[in-house]
C-alpha cells in the first residue's frame, strides 16, 4: 500500500514540521503499519507501507529523523560538486537493514547522493 500527502503552492516539505505533520496524517490511527520507503519532494510525500502481516523489514515512519532532513538536504546541495541544483530529493529505506536516508540532487553538472544514518547523521557523499 502506498500513501500520499501533497502540498499547496509557497509551501515546501522542508519548511518546518511540514514533514512531520505529512508522515503524522498518513500513519494515524491504531494501524502501525512499516514502511519500506519514504520519498520526499519538495510538494509531495510518498510513503511505501509494508503488506499487512508480513514478516519483512521495514521502519516505522514516525522514526525518521524529520528535523535533519532540510539540513541534509542542504549539505547535499552544498557539497555535492552539483552546479547549480535544480532538484533534490530525501529517500528514506529499509529493505534488508537498518534505515538509511539517501539526498539526491541533481543539477547542470549531474548528480549527486548524500548518505545518512537513521538519525540523519550524514555518512558518505558523491557528485558526478
Amino acid at each position: 500500500m502506498t500513501g500520499t500527502v501533497a502540498i499547496g503552492p509557497g509551501r515546501s516539505m522542508l519548511d518546518e514540521s511540514e514533514l512531520r505533520r505529512g508522515v503524522e496524517s498518513l500513519t494515524q490511527g491504531a494501524d502501525k503499519r512499516r514502511a519500506f520507503t519514504v520519498v520526499v519532494q519538495e510538494r509531495l510525500l510518498t510513503v511505501v507501507f509494508t503488506p499487512a502481516g508480513a514478516k519483512v523489514a521495514g521502519f516505522e515512519p514516525r522514526s525518521l529523523p524529520h528535523d535533519r532532513v532540510a539540513d541534509l538536504v542542504e549539505e547535499a546541495r552544498t557539497t555535492l560538486n552539483v552546479d547549480s541544483p535544480r532538484s533534490w530529493q530525501p529517500i528514506a529505506e529499509s529493505v534488508t537493514g537498518p534505515l538509511r536516508l539517501r539526498v539526491v540532487v541533481t543539477g547542470d553538472g549531474g548528480t549527486g547522493t548524500l548518505e545518512a544514518d537513521g538519525k540523519g547523521e550524514a555518512l558518505s557523499g558523491n557528485g558526478s
